[in-house]
């Protein structure tokens, strides 16, 4: 049996990641409404509504793919076109708002009313034009972010393929292994009876399990098969980011928290796992 897993051994929860798409993108929806209703340009909104998406369906599926990026952004963009649709809805309801108060018509029409009255009023040359460019702007906006996460994450995938990829005894790897440094010695066992432990984060990679946890709110360590490696003293005024590296086994495990305030196990540079630490 291969102890090493790949990273297709992670279930991806399809269902899930479409709910976290959906939600997450609503975000983008809301900036783009809110944004246009005050006369700001919301194309930015495109590439914030697919970003927030393709995260969502990461965070919900607990797994990132190719697949669930594809499906994250067309949420994304159906998304984009319902707030669109509905600004220029807002735009017919003002409009016959202010029409009512100048007595051009007899009665205004609600929100509802004018939502449904939206392709009418695109039937109009002039007012077709100005927003079937906004909309347009706004999704080259969202087409550019998924292509460049699509880029990043297929470089991800592929780099956690080869990293947790079985090596058959006598592989270059092996060798390279045979041959490398003396691997760093332990400081201590990792299991202690009388202080609290919370831990952070717990990733198998090469056959041997990495944790990084924390221990009596004092000290970060890094610990592989039960023994601590590293460690960083937490002061009462914590500052981030900081990193524990330590030589293993013929390899760079790494281990620490970044700037934006994440915990995090790498392998040789490659992100093995992370999440928000407070």
């Amino acid at each position: 049996m291969n102890n090493n897993p790949t990273v297709s051994e992670t279930h991806e929860n399809v269902i899930a990641g479409i709910v976290g798409a959906l939600l997450f993108s609503l975000v983008g929806g809301i900036i783009w409404f809110v944004l246009y209703s005050i006369g700001i340009v919301a194309a930015i909104s495109g590439l914030i509504g697919v970003v927030l998406a393709i995260k969502g369906y990461q965070l919900f599926a607990k797994k990132e793919s190719v697949k669930g990026i594809i499906i994250a952004s067309v949420i994304a963009f159906l998304v984009l076109v319902l707030a669109w649709y509905l600004c220029i809805g807002k735009d017919v309801y003002d409009a016959y708002q202010e029409w009512y108060k100048k007595g051009l018509v007899s009665e205004t029409l609600t929100f509802v009313e004018s939502l449904k009255a939206v392709p009418i009023f695109l039937k109009e040359p002039e007012i077709a034009a100005a927003c079937y460019k906004d909309l347009a702007i706004g999704l080259v906006f969202a087409l550019i972010g998924a292509i460049g996460t699509i880029i990043t994450s297929i470089k991800n995938i592929k780099a956690k393929n080869k990293l947790f990829s079985s090596e058959p005894a006598g592989s270059a790897t092996e060798t390279v292994r045979e041959n490398a440094p003396e691997s760093a010695a332990p400081l201590r066992s990792a299991q202690l009876m009388d202080e609290k432990v919370h831990v952070y984060l717990t990733q198998n990679a090469f056959g041997h399990e990495i944790i990084l946890r924390k221990v009596a709110k004092t000290r970060d360590e890094l610990v592989i098969d039960g023994s601590v490696y590293a460690e960083h003293v937490l002061e009462k005024r914590v500052q981030f980011p900081y990193e524990m590296a330590v030589f293993f086994d013929g390899h760079t495990y790494e281990a620490g928290c970044n700037q934006a305030g994440r915990s995090y196990i790498s392998i040789d540079k490659v992100l093995l796992a992370q999440k928000m630490r407070f």
